[in-house]
């Protein structure tokens, strides 16, 4: 829950109607305007303490608190690699997955043996694109801090 204060608002509330001269107003709002310099700054600290806590080491979570913390709306990626194995679902839940064997083998679906997809990203788990104008450095460090025990990572400026 965000509450923001008008205090321009306030002021005129906490005045009683028989003094709400203009010139007053004006007067009473400028002693109030540092505090609204700074509410306004303890307000973008709030929202960036509430975004730290909230982060994890999940790639959808971490990779939006990278673009958002270093203001690349797009251009930070994270890529892990992914078993390619097939979905499988009960029929309750919807589709299923049913095995195709056709005549044609563009009908087969390619299954990767066990370990195969993560050869493609040699001795790392994940790899962090990030464009060039952003410093490597922070961002591993960034990487470090969120990361999973254990788990290695790459970044690749592109």
């Amino acid at each position: 829950m965000s509450v923001n204060v008008g205090f321009s608002n306030l002021v005129r509330q906490l005045l009683p109607p028989h003094k709400r001269q203009p010139k007053r107003l004006g007067i009473l709002q400028a002693f109030v305007l540092p505090l609204t310099r700074l509410f306004a700054a303890f307000s973008e600290w709030r929202t960036n303490i509430r975004m730290m806590i909230n982060v994890n080491s999940q790639v959808k979570v971490f990779e939006g608190y990278l673009r958002k913390r270093y203001r690349e709306p797009v251009a930070i990626k994270i890529v892990t690699f992914e078993d390619g194995l097939l979905p499988v679902c009960l029929e309750e839940e919807g589709t299923t997955q049913q095995p195709s064997f056709g005549d044609e083998v563009a009908d087969m679906v390619a299954i990767p043996l066990d370990g195969e997809m993560r050869l493609l990203f040699g001795d790392v788990d994940f790899v962090v694109y990030i464009p060039k104008g952003v410093n490597a450095d922070l961002i591993g460090a960034e990487v470090e801090k969120y990361k999973q025990a254990l788990t290695t990572f790459k970044i690749i400026q592109q």
